[in-house]
Formats: C-alpha cells, sequence, structure tokens
C-alpha cells in the first residue's frame, strides 16, 4: 500500500525536493561554518536559495522514467529508499512517517497559531504609543492595539496599507521611552527593503514542503536572519546597547525550555554587540554561480 503510494507522480516530487534539499543544505551548513560565515544580506540569499531552488531542480521533465534512474542519473534513491529494515519495514516507510510527523508539527506550531487572535483591544492605547507609531513613514494610520499580555512582546500583522501594531502591556510597563521607541522601530523595519513580500513568499514557499524539516530549518534561520537585519535597521544611527537591553529583558522572561527562542535572543544579542550583520561576506556573483551549478547538477539525482 505505501510502496503503491509513493511510486505516484506527486509522492515522488515531493521526494525528490526533499531530496535535493537535504544536498543543498548539507552544501550550505558545510560552506557557511567553513568561511565563517556572518549574519547579513548573504545569508539571507543563501537560505532563499535553499528553500526555492529543489522545487524548481526536481520539477525538470524527463527525470521519471526508470531509464533515466537506472542509466543515466547520477544517483538513483529509489535503491536507498527500498533498503530493508527489522520487523518487514524498508526506509521509504521511516522517510514517509518523518514526513508526516512534520507535517503535524507544522500545522500545530504555524498554522494553527496564525488562525488564533490573541485579545487586543483598540481602547486605552496611550497617546504617547499612538504618536510613536504613527510618527514611523507610512504609518500615518495604523492601527495600534493593546494585548493584556505582561511579557514584552510587539508584533505587527496586516497587509500593506493596512498594517496593525500588536503591544502587550507588559511591554508598556517595563520598557523605557527610549526602548519602546527602538522596538517599534524594528517592527517598522519588517515593512521596508521588500521584507514584508520576501518573507510571505518563503513562507507559501515552507508550507508547500511542510513535510521537509530541512525547509523548517531553513525557513527559521531565514526568520532569525530578517530579525538581525531588522535590528541592524533599528539602531542605525543609535546607540545599539538600548536594544540589546530589550532583548535581554525578554530572553530572561523566556521559558527555559523553549532551547531555540532563547538561542535566537543570544544571536540578536552577538550580532548586535559584534557591530552588526556584515551584508557583503560573499558577492552576490558567487551565489549565482553556486546556484547555477547546483540548477545544472541537482537534476541528475533522482
Amino acid at each position: 500500500m505505501i510502496s503503491t503510494a509513493w511510486s505516484t507522480p506527486l509522492a515522488a516530487y515531493l521526494w525528490q525536493v526533499a531530496l535535493h534539499s537535504s544536498i543543498v543544505g548539507l552544501i550550505f551548513y558545510v560552506w557557511v561554518h567553513r568561511l565563517n560565515m556572518p549574519s547579513g544580506r548573504t545569508r539571507r540569499r543563501l537560505l532563499g536559495v535553499l528553500l526555492v531552488l529543489p522545487m524548481v531542480t526536481a520539477a525538470v521533465p524527463g527525470r521519471s522514467s526508470v531509464e533515466f534512474g537506472e542509466r543515466i542519473a547520477i544517483l538513483n534513491s529509489a535503491r536507498i529508499l527500498a533498503v530493508p529494515l527489522p520487523w518487514g519495514f524498508h526506509l521509504h516507510d521511516i522517510v514517509l512517517i518523518v514526513g508526516l510527523m512534520m507535517t503535524a508539527l507544522t500545522i500545530w506550531q504555524e498554522i494553527l497559531p496564525s488562525l488564533r487572535h490573541p485579545p487586543a483591544s483598540a481602547s486605552n492605547v496611550p497617546a504617547s504609543l499612538l504618536t510613536l507609531v504613527r510618527a514611523m513613514p507610512g504609518w500615518a494610520h495604523c492601527a495600534v492595539v493593546i494585548s493584556p499580555l505582561p511579557s514584552i512582546m510587539l508584533a505587527t500583522g496586516g497587509i500593506p496599507g493596512r498594517e496593525r501594531v500588536i503591544v502587550s502591556r507588559g511591554a508598556i510597563d517595563l520598557l523605557t521611552d527610549e526602548e519602546l521607541r527602538v522596538v517599534v522601530t524594528h517592527e517598522h523595519a519588517h515593512w521596508l527593503a521588500g521584507r514584508w513580500f520576501r518573507s510571505h513568499a518563503l513562507f507559501a514557499v515552507r508550507l508547500l514542503q511542510c513535510y521537509n524539516p530541512v525547509a523548517l530549518w531553513v525557513f527559521r534561520e531565514y526568520c532569525n536572519e530578517v530579525e538581525i537585519g531588522c535590528d541592524a535597521a533599528a539602531v542605525s544611527g543609535r546607540d545599539p546597547r538600548v536594544l540589546v537591553r530589550v532583548l535581554l529583558k525578554i530572553y530572561e522572561g523566556t521559558d527555559r525550555r523553549d532551547v531555540a527562542g532563547r538561542a535566537a535572543l543570544r544571536k540578536r544579542v552577538d550580532v548586535l554587540l559584534g557591530g552588526g550583520p556584515k551584508d557583503n561576506a560573499l558577492p552576490p556573483f558567487t551565489i549565482l554561480t553556486a546556484s547555477a551549478v547546483m540548477l545544472l547538477v541537482l537534476p541528475w539525482i533522482v
């Protein structure tokens, strides 16, 4: 039953995307660590390529025939998937289970939370906060709502032209005026330089690969790099230690079990204290060349 389902064109394509994604992900990981590549525009570009490129290379026509897989391809993964395991299982059964688990995780952690709207009210918004938000370029009519959460939280939502800023009661109570200003500037930066469009486009690509653990890792790395870029925009011309203080306050209020969240905050602090992101770690031509090579090589792996 599983073997028959695995042989369908859609299942074969999804597996090819995951396979190519794993190969490119390994290359990216080795490349980044070998070069000790800092955070910045280069890493964001590479992560974007890593998320999109496998969906293209796996769709190249003419790769699904038996002759191509047996005689022409560099690697025929069907043989690997057919490797027998104990109790009558095969490797493709494990791959299928992992894919189903990742899909369930995506629904639980990303789709369902996005459908829930935390309680927030547009009443009792401090006049100073409303003035601060609407003084940001393009936000003259931005909506501001207050969440009753006691922790520090600021977030934006909506679409361009209909932006909304959510500010927690904890942020109002625990942040100074200077700290609140830099955090609002950070949230505003998410809507500048095409960040909003790129993030949402890549999120759609990530949802199409909801079964793929590499895509989950890549998109989270990309989101953290976007946060680092917005941090740099927020502290431009300002003392970065102001934002560092805010991040440390959020870190102290983050559950110790949230290892990934705390690690992301530590990295943002390290980048800020280290002088900010390095946007030109590699020339764009190098990234284009690497992408072209992968585009030519990956279709020969099935």
